[in-house]
């Protein structure tokens, strides 16, 4: 009997401590993401549990303004969380999505599938310095089929388009539309911008790492049938290096 009584008080404990894990709230994401990220994204709003819930995310920008994303909901399966393994699905608020986003989280490694982010081009301010006067608005969209990051570094890569590009600094919107190609290679993340259409002609190519930072050279140029109507824009991206051909280096 003492057997049985042990059996079932060890049942209802676990039962108990189960419950109290699967009930906990979602507003305790809310500092771990916070101290997690060293305070550069913050979850507002969280409601619902840790394991199904939503919150709308926002990065903290250098000025100590917060750059506000949509509504994300999660759903993370809670059986592989006792082998190890923690999955998440993601899905947006008012973001049309042929499939969710799928993060496996494990010790070693993150793994994201059908990765899709949504965000304000003023995120590139963030980037360095130098951009942060342009105030550049428009929308971003980062794509990818498959990244992983782990202690090795970041492999797969990714694709990030811009559209409806803008410019405090340049009357002409949208200046264009720009695509940015991103390939992980271990410690090194590799760069790649190219125009896709508009006024203003950017191409550059460059990296980032942990350790360096951005390194990111580029040119600029009004196309035909913009020329003048740009040159104060182009005149801050740097000195010319062919006649009407601007160079912007970026390190930070």
């Amino acid at each position: 009997m003492k057997k049985i009584g042990w059996r079932i008080y060890t049942v209802f404990a676990l039962a108990f401590i189960g419950t109290l894990i699967v009930t906990t709230p979602a507003s305790l994401l809310t500092g771990i993401v916070e101290r997690g990220s060293n305070g550069q994204l913050v979850l507002a709003n969280a409601t619902g549990t840790a394991w199904q819930g939503n919150a709308t995310p926002a990065i903290r920008q250098r000025a100590g303004g917060l750059l506000v994303l949509e509504k994300l909901h999660w759903d993370i399966e809670v059986m592989p969380f006792f082998t190890g393994k923690i999955r998440i699905k993601l899905n947006w608020d008012n973001v049309e999505q042929a499939q969710p986003m799928l993060a496996t989280i494990t010790f070693s490694q993150v793994e994201i599938r059908n990765a899709f982010v949504p965000l304000h081009a003023g995120i590139l301010g963030e980037l360095s310095p130098m951009l942060q006067p342009a105030q550049l608005s428009g929308q971003m969209q980062i794509q990818s089929e498959l990244i992983t990051i782990s202690r090795q570094g970041i492999t797969g890569g990714a694709v990030v388009e811009w559209t409806n590009a803008g410019s405090v600094l340049s009357q002409v919107h949208p200046l264009g539309s720009y695509r940015i190609n991103l390939a992980g290679a271990g410690e090194r993340l590799d760069v790649a911008l190219v125009t896709t259409s508009g006024a203003l002609l950017i191409e550059g190519t460059g990296s980032f790492t942990r350790n360096q930072g951005l390194n990111f050279q580029a040119t600029a140029r009004a196309a035909a049938g913009s020329k003048g109507i740009l040159d104060e824009l182009l005149s801050n991206f740097g000195p010319e290096s062919a006649p009407g051909v601007h160079s912007l280096n970026l390190m930070h």
